[in-house]
């Protein structure tokens, strides 16, 4: 296979790099994605750009940022640059730990893979008088930033094209770890350079990433100046947010946000709107949140599954307002309520990198 009108990767690279400079945005994109599509297929002309390649590193599952003007972002590395630097703490990688994300430009004005790099890094001694803490604080150091969990990151990062990137690397690197055996004879699937995809030594069957479609709802009464939030078993005090399930085989997502509503806390929406807006979510599995609003009679006795929730409470949105402010004011919840009676009650919605606080801002901004 080679790219339309192009014989060879490096005639494509070279003209690619005319483009960069004289093609319109769109026109650029276009080509980015069918240069993309070509590396996803093509082994081998992945492999020999992987020198020149960009990388984000995930270290135990900790992915590496900075802080740039009050935002965080992922750091880029080069290949040499990263090998040396984890080299001196005795790690290592190469390909096989690699996931193909995006491409970018290069330095000679040219399009060049952004890879996403994870390893895990072994166990000290128990004996050791160093924690593997400690020195991965030293690393991330020495790659100018710092290592933090992946929920911590895609709640914080503004950029949303930093949180596609970062729930892409997750899902990509996890899928492809997880996925070595053909589901239908068994034998060794051979994984694809980019990790877009899996193919069956025996069968020749290929395997792709899996994804599963969520439906998160934000349910409001008829006069549409109250809604109905929820707080999880296991969430942090005071933090309210929006019913959200996964589709059941057979059901589209509208008829999956009616069900859920009705399991999660005992209630018929009427009427079920899908709204403009998704999001990708790799925790813990890859999940695609597809937002939409219901609309409840709000006279209709509340019961909350004991098993996933704690409490569901309808909110007027004067009062759902105030929580918004105080969750922008204090993005990282620092100032969770710590008495058992406050824990009930609304302080905070969900961060500003989840769909769900994006859906309760337009709500309470009156948007829909």
């Amino acid at each position: 296979m080679h790219p339309p009108t192009l014989r060879t990767v490096g005639s494509f690279c070279a003209r690619r790099s005319y483009q960069i400079r004289k093609c319109s945005s769109g026109a650029a994109y276009v080509e980015k994605v069918k240069l993309l599509d070509y590396w996803k297929l093509q082994d081998s002309a992945l492999q020999s750009e992987f020198p020149r390649s960009r990388l984000l590193l995930m270290v135990d599952k900790r992915v590496l940022v900075q802080k740039v003007d009050g935002d965080i972002k992922m750091i880029e590395n080069g290949v040499s640059e990263l090998r040396k630097k984890l080299g001196d703490y005795g790690l290592i990688f190469d390909q096989s730990h690699s996931c193909l994300l995006d491409a970018v430009p290069g330095p000679q004005n040219d399009l060049i893979p952004l890879f996403g790099t994870s390893i895990d890094a072994a166990e000290m001694p128990d004996d050791s008088p160093i924690s593997k803490t400690d020195i991965l604080g030293e690393l991330g150091g020495s790659l100018g930033g710092k290592f933090t969990s992946l929920r911590t990151a895609m709640l914080a990062m503004n950029d949303e094209r930093q949180r596609l990137l970062l729930a892409k690397f997750q899902s990509l690197s996890r899928w492809s770890s997880i996925y070595r055996r053909c589901p239908k004879c068994a034998a060794a699937l051979k994984m694809r350079v980019s990790k877009s995809g899996a193919e069956c030594v025996t069968c020749q069957r290929v395997y792709y990433p899996t994804l599963s479609p969520v439906a998160i709802t934000i349910v409001t009464d008829e006069s549409n100046e109250n809604c109905l939030l929820v707080r999880h078993r296991g969430s942090a005090n005071g933090v309210f947010t929006v019913v959200a399930g996964f589709a059941h085989t057979g059901e589209s997502l509208a008829e999956c946000a009616r069900r859920e509503i009705a399991e999660e806390v005992g209630i018929f929406a009427h009427l079920v709107q899908q709204l403009n807006m998704s999001q990708p979510w790799p925790m813990p599995d890859s999940s695609m949140m597809v937002a939409h609003r219901a609309v409840a009679d709000r006279n209709q006795e509340v019961v909350v599954c004991p098993d996933e929730l704690e409490t569901a409470q309808w909110f007027s949105r004067d009062q759902v307002r105030k929580a918004l402010e105080t969750t922008v004011a204090d993005p990282f919840l620092k100032g969770l309520p710590r008495t058992l009676d406050d824990r009930q009650r609304l302080h905070y919605i969900p961060p500003r990198g989840a769909i769900a606080h994006a859906i309760i801002r337009d709500w309470v901004q009156g948007k829909f």
